[in-house]
Formats: structure tokens, sequence, C-alpha cells
């Protein structure tokens, strides 16, 4: 199945809240752990049951980020609940794609493209705004 990329954790993702940067190397690994399963090609179950740990772990860090945001008056709350449910959206659609479509390549791409992507660049722009934000 093609190449596989993995997420890779680096410092330059650190935005100085333990508790968060804690969560998100986590669902680094979570992530992490959908791929491999993707690329040995082990049964659509078992991906799902992977795809279901994955989700409840998100809303978790979710709903964690928010409370301190809104307890902090955080002036970029909504904006970040915003996209918090857009991530939340994207993973329904996958989990629907492989409920119809079984694994594929596709399936794949679309976790290294767009998930892997989207947190990357939620944590190095967004979460890392909050982290100064919390820090000052």
């Amino acid at each position: 199945m093609g190449v596989f990329r993995m997420l890779k954790w680096n410092n330059d993702l650190t935005i100085g809240v333990v508790s968060i940067d804690n969560q998100h190397k986590e669902l680094f690994n979570r992530i992490n752990l959908l791929l491999e399963s993707m690329k040995k090609q082990r049964g659509q179950d078992e991906i799902l049951n992977m795809l279901n740990f994955l989700e409840d772990y998100v809303v978790k860090h979710f709903n964690e980020e928010e409370y301190i945001q809104e307890k902090n008056n955080y002036p970029g709350y909504e904006a970040q609940c915003v996209q918090h449910q857009e991530f939340k959206e994207g993973l329904l659609k996958l989990r629907k794609i492989i409920e119809s479509d079984g694994i594929k390549a596709s399936s794949v791409i679309i976790i290294q493209q767009k998930i892997c992507n989207w947190w990357i660049n939620h944590i190095s722009k967004e979460d890392m705004d909050l982290g100064k934000f919390l820090c000052e």
C-alpha cells in the first residue's frame, strides 16, 4: 500500500502547556497506530475500533482544550471551536468511507494528507498562539 509517512513529534510543536502537549503527543501515537494497522492491512473491524479510540480521544482533548480557553477568556476560542468541529467531521467522513469502501490506499492518503497535515498545521499555528497567550 504505497509509502507510509508517520507523524513525528518534535519539540517545535511544544506549546508550553504540559497537559495539552502530552495530549498532542498521544494523538500522534494514536494516528500512527491507525496508519500502522492500515499498512499491515488489518481487518476492517480492527481499523474501525482504532478509529473509535482516536475519535474518543480527540473529543476528550478538544473538550479539555476548549475548557482551558474558555476559562482563560482566550480571544481565539470561537475560531478554535470551529476548527475542532471541522476536524471531528473529517474523522466522521473517513469512518463512512472505510465503512462503505473498506480499507483502501485512498483512505490512507486521506489520513496522511488531511488528518496528519491538519494536526501539524493546527498545533503549529492556532495551538501555538494559545500557548503564548496562556504562558504570558
